[in-house]
């Protein structure tokens, strides 16, 4: 048994200084920010540059990176990195800048093409000092050594998980989450829902992931709804930020499941957003789920929310219910059809669905027939 995790993290209003705190300990000259467009333009790397310049850290930057981080971004972003000689990594963003800075530490630290290391530990070298500077609360990536990347040219969702990618130190900071889109908001607490709620089902689960995945869940039924409401609540900004990072601890160690492996697909297909596929299909897969997890189910239930049954079943519907509630209220409750999917890929779907690497961890392994089953109610 182990368990994983970046060296530092930091927390609150404060965080950034560790930034140049850590670079001038760790002797760093130059580094490579790895972001989008919408980061950059919003003006939400200005305190981090600000910080850098003064302590007269030089840095390139990378603004290209796509909600779901190509093999081009990887490979242009790697470019930049060598040609510019720069000794360390910064991922500014969510889920997708950060894994394209993990992609990048694997790539130039051990050469070849990124498709080399898809899968358990591949890699031989450690990534550059990487520092993963979190903008949303949902994915964890930034305390992560898995990283997902698409390949375009085959529709695929390439999956990795190295010790290599792990980040040196990670930061979050509620401000730079004051201005995110409800939708984003929305969207990425649901993922960290999921997180927790696979996470604690999984066959890999033990107490130690069980007690973080129980807290992160408390944390977004008491938060998530209120925060869209009030974006610049300090408050509820750090329960989000600590619910996501506790399901990430979580999952990392536990790993997840059915929706991430059903997930995954539509990103590699359709290019959806990664929390909204998550949210739109987490209700149903728990009711498949609860051939075995009926009681993990209740154990969340009456934890959360206090309430006793004798029936165990009871309970496990109520979490189904209550998570399908949480789901319409923040506006992630819609139909893949809605979202330009269609009927006649679902067999491929499927298929692509049994090749990914988090079944393995679903408690109930399910047939080809439950996973049609499941893409038909939700389409």
């Amino acid at each position: 048994m182990e368990f994983v995790l970046p060296a530092i993290n930091k927390f609150g209003k404060d965080s950034y200084q560790e930034i140049s705190n850590t670079l001038l300990k760790e002797n760093k000259k130059k580094g490579l920010i790895i972001t989008t467009k919408d980061i950059y333009e919003l003006g939400l790397l200005k305190d981090i540059l600000n910080i850098l310049e003064e302590n007269q850290i030089q840095y390139e930057m990378y603004t290209g990176v796509v909600p779901n981080p190509t093999i081009n971004n990887v490979e242009d972003s790697s470019k930049l990195f060598l040609d510019n000689k720069c000794d360390f990594i910064m991922g500014v963003g969510g889920g997708s800048a950060n894994d394209c800075a993990k992609a990048v530490g694997i790539l130039v630290s051990n050469g070849g093409n990124i498709k080399e290391y898809v899968g358990f530990n591949k890699s031989r070298h450690k990534s550059p000092f990487l520092i993963c500077v979190n903008t949303t609360a949902g994915t964890a990536s930034e305390i992560s050594r898995a990283f997902l990347i698409n390949d375009e040219e085959n529709k695929e969702k390439l999956i990795f998980k190295d010790i290599n990618a792990l980040p040196d130190l990670s930061i979050n900071n509620p401000e730079i989450m004051f201005g995110l889109p409800k939708k984003i908001t929305a969207q990425t607490g649901m993922d960290a829902l999921t997180h927790a709620i696979e996470s604690y089902i999984s066959t890999g689960a033990y107490t130690l992931t069980k007690e973080f995945s129980l807290s992160a869940i408390k944390l977004i039924f008491n938060s998530l709804e209120k925060v869209i409401d009030e974006p610049k609540n300090e408050n509820l900004r750090n329960e989000m930020i600590y619910a996501q990072f506790l399901a990430g601890m979580a999952f990392c160690n536990a790993g997840l499941g059915l929706v991430h492996a059903m997930s995954h697909q539509l990103s590699a297909l359709y290019n959806l957003p990664h929390g909204l596929s998550n949210a739109i299909l987490l209700p149903e897969v728990m009711r498949l789920n609860k051939k075995t997890s009926t009681k993990g189910f209740a154990e969340i239930y009456q934890n959360i929310f206090l309430d006793s049954f004798e029936d165990d079943e009871k309970s496990a519907d109520l979490l189904i219910e209550r998570v399908e509630n949480l789901s319409d209220k923040v506006g992630t409750k819609v139909k893949l059809s809605d979202l330009g999917v269609l009927e006649e890929d679902i067999d491929k779907l499927i298929d692509m669905t049994f090749k990914d690497g988090n079944l393995p961890r679903n408690p109930y392994q399910p047939t080809k027939e439950d996973v049609k089953n499941i893409f038909k109610k939700v389409m």
